[in-house]
């Protein structure tokens, strides 16, 4: 309009217009490449992206406006929540610490009972003192299950017999054993695996008392035997209890789950065998279990035998 008012030439308009359109849907054409490209790659990131929240600190810096405004954005979202992450982190680390000071203390007073009964010794005491180890058992099933967490700061894996393992879990049911006239049978707990000591004696003080607890008086047999692999070594552990339902046999490793048998055992946790499936997953370890109703259950560790352990 301004140039007709001044008597431009209309052809020379015409171009003007021409040249000022081509440049308009250039600049438009570019910057919908640069944002479609953008959100593109930022699309494929976010859906191969495991731990979604690191969003932001792979992705690049774009360097248009819109673009700009949304990093920022994840920026902040994502520090924001890195904040509440530790603020959490730090709560259950006290609550940890505090659980372990908790177990330490208990056990003094639970000793100290320990020595008073060996030294009154009579059938009243001798009950008490199976109730003691029962509360001795759950104090350590917490402080396990605290440490769970952290379990990658308090290992060390090393080579030992089965038999050194097993035999202090055994001697430390013996009068579980000796008491209730259930038979034990071992065989073959001299091979060699390589795991940690403390947490594999949890593990199978676990199991033994599952299996002490849901096996009858007199009658009850326990068996623990290895069978070994071309890659591994397999800890069974037997019993001919009272066994556990189909229904219920995929569901044992759960937290909390106690089953038809739990329900008829008010005493059970369903935390037992939840914390051994948990520590064995993470000391690479497979636990598996097979069990007929009425019948009895087996459950055995998998302890797997590297190239390098064979060469030794």
């Amino acid at each position: 309009m301004f140039l007709q008012v001044v008597n431009c030439n209309t052809h020379m308009i015409m171009l003007i217009l021409f040249l000022q359109a081509i440049f308009i849907l250039t600049t438009l054409c570019v910057e919908y490449i640069r944002r479609r490209n953008f959100y593109r790659d930022l699309e494929k990131t976010m859906q191969n992206l495991q731990e979604k929240y690191l969003l932001a600190d792979i992705m690049e810096e774009p360097d248009f406006m819109d673009g700009q405004i949304l990093y920022d954005t994840l920026c902040a979202v994502n520090k924001n929540m890195l904040e509440h992450v530790n603020t959490y982190r730090q709560r259950e680390e006290e609550y940890r610490n505090y659980v372990e000071m908790w177990v330490h203390e208990i056990k003094t007073p639970l000793s100290a009972g320990k020595l008073i009964i060996s030294n009154n010794e009579n059938a009243i005491t001798k009950s008490i003192e199976e109730e003691l180890d029962k509360v001795e058992g759950f104090v350590d099933q917490a402080l396990f299950y605290a440490r769970s967490t952290t379990l990658e700061k308090d290992y060390i894996i090393k080579e030992m017999t089965l038999s050194s393992v097993v035999n202090k879990v055994l001697k430390k049911h013996s009068k579980s054993f000796i008491y209730r006239k259930i038979q034990l049978e071992t065989k073959g707990l001299d091979a060699v695996v390589y795991s940690d000591a403390k947490w594999l004696e949890f593990i199978i003080d676990q199991i033994v008392t599952n299996a002490l607890k849901y096996t009858k008086e007199k009658s009850g047999k326990i068996r623990i035997y290895t069978k070994l692999q071309e890659q591994s070594v397999s800890l069974y552990m037997e019993d001919n209890g009272i066994g556990i339902s189909l229904s219920d046999l995929h569901r044992v490793f759960d937290k909390g789950f106690t089953g038809q048998n739990g329900r008829k055992n008010e005493k059970a946790t369903g935390m037992g065998l939840y914390l051994c499936k948990l520590l064995c997953d993470k000391l690479y370890l497979d636990l598996h279990i097979s069990s007929q109703e009425g019948i009895g259950t087996t459950l055995w560790i998998v302890f797997p035998i590297s190239s390098m352990m064979l060469l030794k």
